[in-house]
């Protein structure tokens, strides 16, 4: 898959997780802080740059429709699980981690586009 396909494919299955995240924070009437939202935003950049450090092996694993899917639920359930647990705060922070994680994607693309001068739909 290229990289642009890979790309869509890593914001489809964000997607997919941001949904019902989000709506359960709307349900549950989860606070919406500027303090939420950055821990959330902070977490993803922490952890783009951890994986990053091992670029080569998360894509290796991240090839397997395997990890992804499972990823997805992971994802979503434990999501939900840790809102049970510690409070409806959870889902602010997973959507502001999300938003975040979408917009590096954005940005990520963009730059790779720049960078070898191509321009794909």
């Amino acid at each position: 898959m290229d990289a642009d396909g890979t790309a869509r494919r890593d914001a489809a299955a964000t997607l997919v997780v941001l949904a019902p995240v989000t709506l359960a924070a709307v349900v549950l009437d989860a606070p919406r802080t500027p303090t939420t939202f950055a821990l959330g935003g902070g977490g993803a950049v922490v952890l783009e740059l951890l994986l990053w450090l091992r670029a080569e092996r998360v894509r290796a694993v991240w090839a397997d429709r395997r990890v992804q899917i499972l990823s997805v639920v992971v994802a979503v359930g434990g999501g939900l699980g840790l809102t049970v647990l510690s409070g409806p705060w959870v889902l602010t922070v997973l959507v502001g981690g999300l938003c975040t994680y979408l917009v590096l994607l954005v940005v990520s693309v963009a730059w790779r586009r720049h960078r070898t001068g191509t321009e794909n739909d």
